[in-house]
């Protein structure tokens, strides 16, 4: 009869964890549309509202006659009211044809696509220097407490928090020039990691802080675990939640801060990509940008919530054992 009972409660278990999931993926795929539609409404107006258009710098051009430059506008239906082109781009969009770069000349989802690869890459470069120089420092000062491991910590929460991004850019661009260091990828890598450790540094470092005054890791002393055990398989694991979710949002705001350290060091990708969009007004280019980038986002806020899941999980199998 037990036996049957416990069957019965697995059953359970197994449907409300199967509705939960498939609740939550519902309600990303939904915000994930909602972020598409207002991000990608904002920028084709903001852009068509700026005054000018791919074809503006033209008229400058005394072997251009305006009777030409009203042809390429019309060809490239830039003559349509601004409701009526968006209607159109968003209904190729679903198919997934984002159009053709009026400055390259070429599909926007190539394009947007290889530069963002580029981009992908040095944003977990910097994510990986930032991570293990946030987990590094944390778990050194919880293990040995020192005060001036303390202090170190906090000057580097301090100088990396208020120097900007710029300064920062232009100092590895400095760094590149001399020939200190040749390699153009992980200074920008660098550059990009800076203000995310200061983020992440504060928020772990506190997280574990906290987490070592729990009971549970009074429990791991009792049973005579070494203090770096301890910080390793047990609080480390409890303070991770918070991190989790900065790496989803620092996804976002290390795909923008491309655009300055990219721009600056000369290293071609997504965010340079976004300036020359910009520079040109090219509208298709830059909304393929803010499709591909909005997504991004959007995946990664997701995969840093399902990590959330699986480690509160962990956490509660290991405190019951």
């Amino acid at each position: 009869m037990l036996i049957v009972e416990n069957i019965g409660v697995l059953r359970v278990s197994a449907l409300d964890l199967f509705f939960t999931v498939f609740q939550f993926f519902v309600r990303k795929i939904v915000q994930g549309i909602l972020l598409l539609l207002i991000t990608s409404a904002a920028a084709f107006f903001l852009l068509s509202s700026a005054g000018s258009d791919a074809f503006t710098s033209l008229r400058e051009n005394p072997q251009v006659s305006g009777a030409s430059i009203e042809r390429l506008r019309t060809s490239y239906g830039l003559d349509r009211p601004v409701v009526e082109r968006y209607g159109s781009w968003l209904a190729s969009a679903v198919k997934a044809d984002l159009g053709e770069s009026f400055y390259y000349q070429v599909p926007v989802t190539e394009l947007v696509l290889a530069r963002f690869w580029s981009t992908a890459v040095l944003a977990f470069a910097a994510i990986g220097i930032a991570c293990l120089i946030a987990v590094g420092l944390s778990v050194l000062n919880a293990r040995f407490r020192l005060r001036s491991i303390s202090a170190f910590t906090d000057a580097v929460i301090l100088i990396f928090a208020s120097t900007p991004r710029i300064v920062i850019s232009l100092f590895a661009l400095a760094i590149l020039v001399a020939g200190a260091i040749t390699s153009v990828f992980w200074l920008s890598a660098v550059s990009l990691a800076v203000p995310l450790v200061a983020v992440l540094l504060a928020q772990f470092n506190q997280s574990l802080s906290d987490a070592m005054q729990e009971d549970f890791v009074r429990s791991a002393r009792a049973k005579g675990l070494s203090e770096i055990v301890i910080i390793l398989r047990h609080a480390l694991r409890a303070a991770i939640n918070p991190a989790l979710t900065l790496f989803g949002l620092s996804l976002g705001a290390l795909l923008g801060g491309s655009v300055i350290v990219e721009t600056v060091i000369g290293r071609p990708g997504i965010g340079s990509l976004t300036v020359t969009a910009v520079r040109n007004r090219d509208i298709p280019l830059l909304m393929g940008v803010m499709v591909i980038v909005s997504l991004a986002v959007w995946a990664g806020n997701t995969l840093a919530e399902v990590l959330q899941f699986v480690n509160d999980k962990r956490i509660k199998a290991s405190e019951a054992e």
